[in-house]
């Protein structure tokens, strides 16, 4: 967390950052010219509420990769390739995303690194048992049958008072909080403003989870910048320009395995395992890093920046600006 800035503070500029659209005391009429943000390689878990008076109060938990899709799907019933539980039963609202999940090659390529060395695989406990590639999948499975899963022992069963959509809310707050997905550079988006409930305070997820409102949309995984055309990439290789990694200095060969940094300014690249090593420096046990320092400019960057940067949820950092920040001001004045 950057020096001087709250714990609020700092959730809000990674809201901003991420495209959040409404701040988090949610103003009681939604701003005009709601935006979209669009989202590269995207894997999310979502949480339907039925509006059928005669079902209202249902809840749905799945995963998708692509939620404008999947609701239509979930609202026009078996034949259209909606779920059996949900067919038959809608309209349906989709309230709430959980997204980021790193089934891309950058979480493959960690993982491989520490599958190579058996006696830290065999530290990472839990983390290393769930695989980071079924993280999505896993997720999914817990969040719907959170007394059945081993982490969330903790988590007190339903009361008889307690909705369903309240309850599956608490063990999304707790799952947020627990290993493998505490590490992980996800982002809770609640798409419907009506549906949004505050978090406890003695549930906040961790910093380095954005919290977003507004709608989110997949975004097929494009070419990035020069990738062709310009004669310096082609299909991920580089070409005609050699760069090397900050960390070992040898030459990337592709940008599948290149992460680089946010700062502006700061022009470092490095291997994907090369920056993860250099991060998970203090804390070897893990399996994914959270933050670390630059190794070229000496900033604080969180892993989930610089993956969310690379997936396309970003586009380019910027300065967040006095027009986007004044309603972090209003919080704290």
């Amino acid at each position: 967390m950057p020096q001087g800035s709250t714990g609020c503070e700092f959730r809000q500029q990674r809201a901003v950052q991420c495209g959040s659209v409404y701040p988090l005391y949610l103003p009681s009429v939604p701003p005009a010219g709601r935006m979209v943000v669009d989202v590269e390689g995207f894997f999310g878990v979502y949480l339907l509420f039925c509006t059928n008076p005669k079902y209202k109060g249902r809840i749905y938990i799945g995963f998708t990769v692509n939620p404008e899709r999947r609701i239509q799907q979930h609202n026009g019933g078996k034949q259209k390739g909606g779920a059996w539980k949900t067919s038959g039963r809608g309209p349906w609202d989709m309230v709430l995303i959980v997204h980021g999940f790193p089934n891309d090659i950058a979480a493959l390529r960690v993982r491989t690194m520490w599958y190579r060395n058996k006696e830290q695989a065999e530290v990472s406990g839990c983390e290393w048992s769930m695989g980071v590639l079924g993280a999505a999948l896993g997720f999914e499975w817990a969040w719907q049958h959170p007394h059945v899963s081993r982490r969330l022992t903790h988590v007190p069963r339903k009361t008889k008072k307690q909705s369903s959509f309240d309850f599956h809310l608490l063990v999304l707050y707790h799952m947020l909080r627990v290993a493998p997905w505490k590490r992980l550079p996800l982002t809770l988006r609640w798409l419907r403003q009506e549906y949004h409930r505050a978090l406890p305070p003695l549930l906040q997820p961790p910093l380095h989870m954005p919290l977003a409102y507004g709608q989110v949309r997949a975004k097929p995984i494009g070419k990035t910048p020069g990738e062709k055309g310009d004669g310096e990439e082609t299909g991920g290789q580089l070409q005609g320009v050699t760069q090397r990694c900050r960390v070992c200095s040898d030459k990337l060969q592709s940008q599948d395995d290149a992460l680089r940094c946010l700062h502006p300014g700061c022009s470092m690249t490095a291997h994907i395992l090369c920056l993860a090593k250099v991060f998970l420096q203090s804390e070897p046990e893990h399996l994914i890093p959270v933050e670390g320092l630059c190794p070229s400019c000496g900033n604080s960057v969180l892993w989930g920046d610089l993956i969310r940067y690379k997936k396309g949820c970003y586009g380019d950092l910027e300065e967040i600006s006095q027009a986007q920040n004044h309603w972090v001001d209003e919080l704290h004045g």
